[in-house]
């Protein structure tokens, strides 16, 4: 598959409010398919915020390099169309809403980027539609619920046409029913519209949904498999402080009991199956 997302010895280092050096991300080298959906998980401070801020050139490597469908981050001249290619979704939407009008604010980002009015129109209402937030249109986003405000800001950035989708923990701040409603919403726009898709959380019945899974621990890459590769390391999840999905460790803990389980379940259909086939 085609490279979209390169990175090459990548580090990030910073000086801290008491003029300490901090490695925030330590040689990383990691490639991503056009295409692909993959979840980054980690504790705090484990450098998964910082790794997605490198992808939309938000943040620009202080060793090594990143690439983005081929542009290199470092370079002021590529910037611009580095952030037309990587769309950016924050935690908080409010943050990232600045209208009175749910179709004002998507058509924000086209409206700088100089288009016609006609085309603007368009692409609002073709955003709205992938989001599922046409009949929203003409509601303050001040009146939304959580989850239908991170909807119409992943509408904001679709309406700029992105390539690829960088969401830094968009549900931490939602109830179930509005991590389920962006969850859903992100799902759709990688299957129907092929959009890569770099999904930072900390929820690992999100995470367990991606292609991949990549496991950031103290600034470096500990785990890169399918997600039945990855939560089957249970132990080693556990001693970086990870969670695993509750089928992943009921397994983990019958294993240790002595049941001859297979070593990839992650989701409760599996085990149900392993138990009662």
């Amino acid at each position: 598959m085609q490279a979209f997302i390169t990175l090459e010895n990548m580090g990030h280092t910073y000086t801290d409010n008491e003029g300490n050096r901090v490695d925030a991300l330590k040689n990383i080298n990691l490639t991503i398919a056009k295409g692909e959906f993959v979840a980054v998980i980690g504790t705090n401070g484990s450098g998964k915020s910082t790794l997605a801020r490198h992808v939309n050139a938000l943040l620009q490597p202080s060793a090594g390099c990143c690439f983005v469908n081929g542009m290199d981050t470092r370079q002021p001249e590529q910037l611009w169309q580095i952030r037309q290619t990587v769309g950016m979704v924050f935690q908080n939407p409010d943050n990232q809403l600045v209208a009175t009008l749910v179709e004002e604010d998507v058509a924000f980002g086209p409206e700088n980027l100089g288009l016609p009015p006609a085309e603007i129109s368009r692409r609002v209402e073709e955003a709205l539609a992938q989001v599922g937030m046409t009949e929203y249109r003409q509601h303050g986003p001040h009146l939304l619920s959580g989850g239908q405000k991170q909807r119409i800001a992943i509408a904001g950035v679709l309406a700029m046409r992105p390539s690829c989708l960088v969401l830094d923990e968009p549900t931490a701040m939602l109830d179930p029913q509005g991590r389920s409603e962006v969850l859903s919403t992100v799902r759709k726009l990688h299957r129907e519209e092929g959009m890569t898709v770099l999904y930072i959380t900390h929820f690992m019945e999100e995470a367990v949904t991606a292609d991949r899974i990549i496991v950031m621990h103290q600034g470096s890459i500990q785990l890169d498999g399918s997600p039945a590769e990855v939560f089957s390391q249970v132990a080693v999840l556990k001693k970086i402080g990870l969670d695993v999905p509750v089928a992943a460790e009921v397994a983990h803990r019958l294993r240790e009991k002595g049941w001859k389980l297979p070593g990839e379940i992650i989701t409760n259909e599996a085990l149900a199956v392993a138990l009662c086939p």
